[in-house]
């Protein structure tokens, strides 16, 4: 990387490091090292780096929580932006606002792209605004979040791209920054467009109704914290679900019960509770996740999630796909 004294000088002698395990910056608590780290303190400094990575024509990450990614055991060979660029604010109501706000229907909440998606839950709750309560707890960004459409009750149609309004991106091809609409994301299970274009989150305007009693907001979202940790595997090191659910067209052709969808019952099916292959084990208490047990390698996970893959396609001539997205060099990877 022979501009590696210019692009110091551009984001800060200081705040760029090198060789930074990223082993620190994941839920998985699993990664090599990256060439050069950055920390994105505001969106200015992430538009910066997304800019310069951009100018140098040098491999970059946006890494958010570091929920639903894996890192290669090599690292990345080259910059490392993590997305600590938070905030939120109102920016918006509409409906007859007086003293006591009753007539207030909806608002405009502004948020940077780095902010926790449990902490822009929490705010909306305060304001008593409904729509976003349902990622109380939700590892993970903002950004990270609406590349991935982050949702909790599917079968109620709980995704965070269902209250966006509009963001603004930096689109890789042109190396400028754009403002689209909620339509431009092409939103579905587990996917938005910016998976295939790859644009970086910069920041996000979310449209919310206002509820009628902020503690019946308070009540589904602590509903939703138990169920999570009564389903989940809680305290450990993992990076939420690894694969997607199956289609309700294949959960009718295997006749599931109750034509679940759950990859998390494919996998038990097979047998594969508690399977661990070096420092890593799929959990006993959902087998769609895969912990570190103990100084896990990427290696070890990339065995299970193949292992997975490769007795779902023998048994049920299924063929599942990650919801994690891979950080690095992952040569031995066959897809």
């Amino acid at each position: 990387m022979g501009n590696l004294e210019e692009i110091k000088t551009i984001l800060g002698p200081l705040r760029v490091y090198e060789n930074e395990p990223l082993s620190r910056h994941t839920y998985f608590k699993i990664g090599g090292p990256a060439r050069l780290f950055f920390e994105a303190k505001t969106v200015d400094d992430l538009k910066l780096a997304v800019e310069t990575a951009y100018r140098y024509q040098i491999p970059f990450v946006v890494l958010g929580g570091g929920a639903n990614v894996l890192v290669s055991d090599r690292g990345f060979e080259g910059l490392v932006i993590k997305n600590k660029a938070t905030g939120i604010k109102l920016i918006g109501l509409k409906g007859t606002i007086g003293k006591t706000g009753k007539g207030i229907k909806n608002a405009l909440v502004w948020t940077a792209s780095g902010t926790p998606m449990n902490q822009l839950a929490r705010f909306t709750i305060d304001q008593t605004l409904e729509g976003l309560e349902f990622l109380l707890s939700v590892p993970g960004t903002i950004g990270g979040g609406l590349k991935i459409n982050a949702h909790f009750n599917v079968e109620k149609h709980e995704f965070i791209g269902n209250r966006l309004m509009s963001a603004a991106l930096f689109d890789l091809k042109t190396g400028t920054t754009k403002s689209v609409n909620h339509d431009y994301f092409d939103f579905s299970y587990d996917h938005s467009k910016i998976q295939e274009t790859d644009e970086i989150v910069l920041e996000a305007i979310f449209k919310l109704d206002k509820a009628k009693d902020q503690g019946d907001l308070w009540q589904k979202a602590m509903d939703g914290i138990k169920r999570r940790n009564e389903e989940q595997p809680v305290g450990s090191a993992c990076s939420g679900c690894i694969f997607r659910n199956i289609s309700r067209k294949d959960a009718m052709r295997l006749v599931t019960p109750n034509l679940t969808t759950s990859t998390g019952y494919i996998i038990e099916s097979l047998g594969l509770k508690g399977t661990k292959i070096g420092g890593a084990a799929i959990s006993s208490t959902h087998t769609n996740f895969i912990i570190n047990t103990a100084g896990a390698t990427a290696g070890d996970v990339l065995k299970l999630i193949n292992l997975i893959k490769t007795k779902a396609k023998e048994k049920y001539n299924l063929d599942l796909k990650e919801e994690i997205f891979y950080v690095g060099d992952f040569d031995e990877i066959s897809n």
